[in-house]
């Protein structure tokens, strides 16, 4: 299943579409699967329980939106995304070792989400490994057009499975960005997060497998691209803020 990772929808305190219209919109764009995660803020567990419903309704046999939550700790630094089937809310600003433990004792995934944020990977503690199952080495939001090179070789030295994710927020963010997840048996939210546990995934960029994208000429040529792209967004960013009302 060719899955899109980490999107946010109006569920979530800063992003606007509804499921519905998202979950057409990657369908559109050949995609089965949408790994939600929508920030922890505002939620509780009848929220979050609502929410789930919607999910389910916004599915149907072209995708499958499997709910998730982005939970932050109380600094707002380190970010963590869950999936599980009957996993309750775990509560808003609470400490990551506390997060992952929770997840984990729920039978739920957790990912280190983009680490490069705020310097989020210098929080980082030695005894979250264990209860994490892969780490955001590209953040489409946050790291650009090209995977982190310090992400790949914090994924090995923790021996955290690599993983992709858009940080969708706005229809401006569509990328060919995606995880390929070999989901076994019927396909269902249990057998999802059944292949996400088992780390049976890998990102993937147009079809082209990340660890083929981490060295040589495909990996200069997306750091010069991207490069390219910071380079050009910055005068972009001074002239709108200068004639800001």
């Amino acid at each position: 299943m060719r899955a899109a990772a980490h999107i946010h929808s109006e569920w979530s305190y800063h992003a606007t579409w509804p499921l519905r219209s998202i979950a057409k919109a990657f369908a559109r764009r050949g995609f089965d699967l949408l790994l939600m995660a929508e920030h922890d803020r505002g939620f509780n567990e009848a929220r979050w329980r609502s929410y789930q419903r919607a999910c389910a309704d916004a599915s149907d046999e072209g995708i499958r939106l499997v709910p998730g939550i982005e939970y932050e700790d109380p600094e707002n630094i380190v970010h963590v995304t869950v999936w599980g089937e009957r996993t309750p809310f775990i509560g808003e600003s609470r400490p990551t070792l506390d997060v992952l433990r929770a997840a984990r004792a729920e039978g739920a995934v957790a990912i280190l989400a983009h680490p490069w944020r705020r310097d989020a990977f210098s929080r980082y503690r030695p005894e979250w490994a264990e209860f994490l199952t892969g780490v955001e080495v590209w953040n489409r939001q946050y790291d650009g057009v090209a995977p982190s090179r310090n992400g790949m070789r914090f994924a090995e030295r923790e021996s955290l499975a690599p993983f992709a994710s858009l940080d969708f927020h706005t229809r401006r963010q569509f990328f060919p960005l995606a995880m390929r997840l070999d989901v076994e048996g019927p396909v269902d939210t249990t057998a999802i997060i059944r292949a996400l546990e088992a780390r049976r995934f890998r990102p993937e960029l147009l079809g082209i497998p990340l660890a083929a994208l981490t060295d040589g000429l495909p990996a200069a040529t997306l750091r010069i691209t991207e490069i390219g792209r910071r380079a050009l967004r910055a005068p972009a960013r001074m002239v709108t803020g200068r004639f800001k009302p």
